[in-house]
């Protein structure tokens, strides 16, 4: 999750921040055309780097706001008179925004390789819009007569067409937009953008709708693009289709990864870094002629160095030392009582085929409330997908799914979450960068999911004092502060059950939870069911039979997608069926002093 920056890293934004603000004084005027450029290109960069870097999304189609931004300031004016600043500038961040929304409705059902094609091909849909019809003087581009200015009477307070006022204007601007993101990443929304780039499956098994995330995300990135490129049509009040090309959108990329992607105020050294690199070798004078007309080359080869020096850009090298912090153990606080949103959880007919395969064929099964419903069969035999089915994550071919009596089947996995339902997973999943307490506290958050939250607000209190109490049960209350990922497999196990209770679900679906734990790992967590059973209904898949036998209250048993038995534990192992297909040696013996 986004920390603040080292101290290092604090005192060289001070020292660039003071040098950009003396700068006027020393440069003539393309060396401050030359200066603003670069602040107005670390916006653009910077509002990347927000989907980039924290959420975890590639987009090649970036450019495609900071043109739409751009262009806003050319449609709003007039070639008699300046434009209003706040209006030429709102309607380039308005303007970028909607297009963002337009756009990433349909960007965001994508996700990976797709995600990067399709944001790629919405730019260039925009590149032809602007390059091949007379909407905007077509490939010529188009002129802004006069740049816009505030005034108010006879007292003109800001005029871009003044170099230096425009400068600081757009210094100001920097700063505002990186403290504004800074700010967004740390709320509750934030915390969710960045578990997007951690684990967009996990999210969404908590609750969390991710395509609205990361539509809201990308709208935010957009908006702050096209305030970047309103900017830039100021410049020289001159805008052209070219500001659309997916080159800008690489080189932005380019520069994100160079200075530091994730940090936000890394892109700001990779631009600075870039640019003048780029300036640097096209000088005939400084380089000589052969560097200057092979300036990519050397331009590339540096890249790669840097990259290599340092994976996580330039703002790697400013990164304090890696000093353990010492976490106090969290005091187990019990959280203000809420109503059970789920107690219930039964199946009719439900099947899943893929294509010919019937992985789940007609099970109908009961699991009453506030018991350990354990569900065995051997691999094979349709569990996992049988999970997946209850919990949303496979859409069924037919049958029922009722919680509480309420038909939930082929409902999305948010959506079952919330009403109650909640699960871990075969192989672990959780927040593997985050810390033990930030994937409780992500879970505690789901309780209230909506993506416009942007404060902890009343519930703040609450949802510390689930996460304590969470985290206290499994046993990692003096684990809070540890890095998830770094964490042994069993104790990843024991996160993920405590991110199910802190997110309050009523029905725990619980995937192999004892795989890869010690004998007393497993003692630890066989209790911890049987402690949870008294408020939760809890479905267990297991191929640990003696922790099975020690701790459910029915069984289930499937093979070959098929329900073959369905009872108590003593019915059950007796079931010759069941011996048969799974069972073995943990049947009851046959013979002489066996039960009858």
């Amino acid at each position: 999750m986004l920390k603040a920056p080292s101290i290092r890293a604090l005192v060289v934004l001070a020292l660039l921040g003071a040098l950009f603000l003396a700068l006027p004084a020393y440069v003539g005027a393309y060396g401050l055309k030359f200066a603003t450029r670069m602040i107005i290109l670390a916006i653009f960069v910077v509002s990347l780097d927000f989907i980039l870097g924290l959420a975890g999304l590639v987009s090649f189609g970036h450019a495609a706001f900071f043109g739409v931004g751009a262009y806003a300031v050319y449609f709003v004016s007039s070639e008699s008179e300046a434009a209003n600043v706040f209006v030429a500038l709102g309607a380039g961040v308005a303007g970028a925004a909607v297009a963002a929304l337009l756009i990433g409705a349909f960007v965001c059902l994508t996700r990976g390789f797709y995600f990067i094609m399709v944001t790629l091909a919405a730019a260039q849909m925009m590149f032809s819009l602007f390059h091949d019809t007379d909407i905007a003087k077509g490939s010529d581009g188009a002129y802004i007569m006069i740049k816009p200015d505030l005034t108010i009477g006879a007292t003109t307070l800001i005029d871009f067409d003044n170099r230096t006022t425009f400068y600081y204007v757009c210094l100001a601007l920097l700063v505002a937009s990186v403290l504004a993101l800074f700010w967004l990443a740390r709320t509750p929304f934030g915390r969710i953008v960045q578990g997007l780039k951690a684990n967009e499956t996990r999210l969404s098994a908590l609750g969390y709708n991710v395509y609205q995330f990361k539509l809201a995300a990308f709208v935010v990135a957009g908006a702050f693009a096209g305030l970047a490129g309103a900017l830039f049509a100021c410049i020289d009040g001159f805008v052209t289709p070219e500001l659309f090309s997916w080159h800008q959108s690489g080189l932005a990329i380019m520069m994100a990864v160079l200075g530091g992607a994730g940090t936000l105020f890394g892109p700001i050294l990779g631009v600075l870094a870039y640019v003048s690199l780029e300036e640097t070798l096209k000088t005939a004078s400084l380089v000589g002629s052969f560097v200057a007309d092979h300036w990519r080359l050397g331009t590339g080869a540096t890249l790669v160095v840097a990259v290599l020096l340092s994976p996580d850009g330039l703002a790697g090298f400013l990164r304090g030392k890696t000093v353990p912090k010492k976490v106090e153990p969290l005091k187990d606080v019990m959280p203000a009582a809420a109503p059970r949103k789920a107690r219930a959880l039964a199946t009719r007919d439900l099947s899943k085929s893929f294509g010919g395969l019937r992985a789940v064929d007609g099970v109908t099964a009961d699991f009453a409330p506030d018991l350990v419903h354990a569900i065995i069969g051997p691999n094979g035999a349709g569990k996992t997908t049988f999970t997946n089915l209850l919990s949303g994550a496979f859409r069924p071919t037919a049958g029922q799914i009722l919680v509480d009596g309420e038909n939930i089947a082929g409902w999305p996995a948010h959506k079952i979450a919330r009403r109650g339902v909640g699960r871990s997973f075969q192989r672990t999943n959780i927040f593997a960068t985050f810390t033990v307490e930030e994937n409780a506290r992500i879970a505690a958050q789901a309780e209230t999911p909506s993506v416009f939250r942007l404060s902890e607000g009343t519930a703040r209190e609450n949802q510390i004092a689930k996460v304590a109490h969470a985290l206290s049960v499994v046993g990692l209350a003096d684990r809070a502060g540890a890095v998830a990922g770094a964490m042994s497999n069993g104790e990843q196990r024991q996160l993920e059950i405590a991110m199910l209770i802190a997110g309050g679900g009523g029905i725990l679906i619980l995937d192999e939870p004892l795989a890869g734990m010690g004998p007393e790992e497993t003692r630890r967590v066989v209790e911890l069911l049987r402690d949870l059973k008294s408020d939760h209904t809890i479905i267990l898949i297991e191929h640990d039979m003696d922790a099975v036998f020690a701790v459910a209250d029915t069984l289930t048993v499937l093979a070959l997608g098929r329900l073959i038995a369905h009872g108590s534990p003593d019915e059950v192992r007796r079931d010759e069926k069941v011996i048969s297909a799974y069972l073995g040696g943990h049947a009851p013996a046959q013979g002489k002093g066996a039960p009858a």
